[in-house]
């Protein structure tokens, strides 16, 4: 676990050269430019084919359920009437799709009264129908107080009702609401289902037809947005005279490798280290079986450039509280089959492949936990069998889990603050966090003996040196005055207000025990449920005591699996950068073309 080492790169060449040195330099894609201007506004405009329309039409066609194949090569492609048919053709089908429902709504509730056509408002003398559905039971609350009402049909349940009124009889008079039946006939209705439908057929096919251009119309995004990177990036570089200048961070292994490239170029190139004032990028590289900590880190925040990097400490402390959380070896087991069974889906990206490998991980986690827990869908191992054997944790132990869960959280505090220390700068970055090592693991100490003996005693001592070390070392600033004692001694109370942090930063990991209780919990009321089904309803209830083991654990994995994720990565991202990081930096981004894979 690294921050890779970066240099500060100053390209300088002629005026004339200075569209080929940025093609280069994004075909190079290694370079994390320095602007050294602001770009104009005015200038930065989305190129034609490049904004949201375009991006909506190239999702429009990449998610047509049955694509055309695809055209690679065509030299009358017009990008513009692509993007055009495909946002008409996605307004069209939408338009279309909620047509149909409004139709299929009217023709549902017209249907119950069946077919008949509406008179003429003037053959009525001006009266209208109404039309009600009123339930049986409740027609004794109709006051028709002079209007005219007619039951033209009853069934089992409901009797159909008509009003002969010149307006809308009031709220009062009737028990329902009215049924809004429209002008159209049910025939008529029908009719015009059919035209939608069809319509909406042809706009289908319009779609996939379409879709033969979605190879090209990828292409031309990466091209366009490649072209306004290279336009951002040409404003971004100062000009002096015939002269450009371009800054950059790289990685320091790139140096030479850049060298030659500005030689190639005829331009030249001058290499430096980060000054003090320089806030560089950070660029985080791990071994290919941790990458996917980098993910997680920078999910939240990413470590400034003179910091560390806590990806893999992060990563497999994330993969140990999911296990514990989910903490069931059947869940576990059947999470590490799906994986697989769609492990295609993720290979798409590089990214993609490092959450495969994360998820085998903690499906390798929760079944262990599980394991260990003896916890298999809820159920527990027979007594005297292998697996009854490997249960050495009992959940139901609740003083044991709550001194392991506050064993786990210090633990993790301490790491933090240990490595925090070792990458700390003079003694107020280094002695205050060995001082809250020593407040936690003597707060440990304490609590683990009892708060009695000498065990305890020592922890407690323990505490009052961690805190007199973090009250002295709080500041650096010296002594020399009255009011420089104040300012110390104000310091040092400021710095001993984190014992409340790190308290409630401990009791935090208790959400780890708790969890893993109620999804163990709850696991075994599904499994009493089901049980108590298949006795209480003879034959059915076999049939109903699956539905509920399949629905009860499926709603329980998922559960779990939003808990393992959400306290997981908070533990991580909260407790443990809290004390562990010192500042947040900016990821490093590189200049370079855009690939497109389809």
């Amino acid at each position: 676990m690294t921050i890779v080492p970066l240099r500060k790169v100053s390209l300088l060449g002629m005026l004339e050269d200075k569209e080929a040195v940025l093609d280069a330099a994004q075909a190079f894609g290694g370079l994390h430019l320095i602007p050294l201007r602001n770009a104009q506004k005015e200038l930065e405009a989305v190129p034609s084919g490049t904004g949201r329309e375009a991006m909506n039409a190239l999702r429009w066609l990449m998610d047509c359920p049955a694509p055309r194949r695809v055209i690679t090569r065509d030299g009358g492609f017009d990008v513009q009437a692509v993007i055009t048919a495909a946002g008409e053709n996605r307004r069209a089908l939408r338009q279309a799709e909620d047509e149909k429902a409004a139709l299929l709504k009217r023709i549902a509730d017209v249907g119950r009264w069946g077919e008949f056509a509406f008179p003429d408002v003037e053959e009525l003398g001006g009266y209208r129908l109404w039309f009600y559905e009123v339930p049986l039971g409740q027609e004794s609350r109709l006051k028709p107080a002079g209007l005219t009402v007619e039951t033209v049909y009853r069934d089992r349940r409901t009797a159909f009702m008509v009003v002969l009124s010149p307006q809308e009889p009031p709220a009062s008079a009737m028990p329902v609401p009215r049924v809004h039946i429209g002008a159209h006939a049910l025939s008529a209705l029908e009719t015009q289902l059919e035209a939608v439908e069809i319509r909406l057929d042809d706009l289908w096919m319009q779609r996939r037809d379409l879709s033969k251009w979605r190879m090209l119309l990828a292409g031309n995004l990466a091209r366009a947005r490649d072209s306004a990177a290279r336009r951002r990036a040409a404003l971004e570089t100062a000009e002096v005279g015939r002269i450009f200048v371009m800054q950059a961070w790289a990685r320091a292994d790139q140096v030479e490798e850049i060298e030659r490239l500005a030689a190639r170029l005829g331009i030249a190139a001058h290499v430096e280290k980060p000054g003090g004032d320089d806030a560089p990028p950070t660029l985080l590289e791990n071994a290919p079986g941790l990458a996917a900590g980098e993910n997680l880190v920078e999910f939240y925040q990413t470590p400034g450039y003179r910091g560390w990097d806590p990806s893999a400490i992060v990563y497999v402390s994330f993969i140990v509280f999911f296990g514990m959380i989910m903490t069931d070896a059947g869940y576990g087991l059947l999470l590490l089959a799906l994986l697989f069974a769609f492990r295609g889906r993720f290979s798409g990206s590089p990214t993609s492949r490092r959450m495969l490998v994360m998820g085998y991980w903690l499906a390798l986690s929760t079944t262990v936990f599980g394991v260990l827990t003896g916890s298999y869908f809820g159920v527990e191992p027979k007594a005297g069998t292998v697996f009854a054997r490997l249960n050495l944790v009992d959940l139901a132990n609740v003083d044991a889990m709550m001194k392991v869960t506050v064993g786990i959280g210090v633990l993790h505090l301490v790491i933090a603050n240990l490595v925090s220390a070792w990458h700390g700068r003079g003694t107020v970055g280094r002695l205050p966090p060995l001082g809250w090592c020593l407040v936690a693991l003597g707060g440990l100490t304490a609590y683990l003996a009892g708060g009695t003996g000498v065990i305890a005693d020592l922890g407690i001592a323990g505490i009052g040196l961690g805190l007199g070390v973090v009250a002295v070392f709080a500041s650096d600033r010296p002594v020399s005055s009255l009011r420089g004692l104040g300012a110390r001694v104000a310091a040092g109370l400021m710095g001993l207000a984190r014992v409340v942090n790190i308290f409630s930063d401990v009791l935090s990991y208790m959400r780890l025990f708790a969890l893993g209780l109620a999804a163990a919990s709850l696991a075994a009321t599904i499994n009493a449920q089901a049980g108590q089904l298949v006795h209480a309803v003879p034959g059915v209830g076999v049939l109903l005591a699956l539905v509920v083991l399949v629905a009860g654990h499926a709603i329980n994995m998922g559960l779990g699996l939003i808990a393992g994720t959400v306290h997981g990565l908070r533990l991580n991202v909260i407790e443990f950068f809290n004390w562990g990081m010192s500042e947040e930096g900016r990821p490093f981004r590189p200049f370079r073309k855009e690939e497109t894979r389809l």
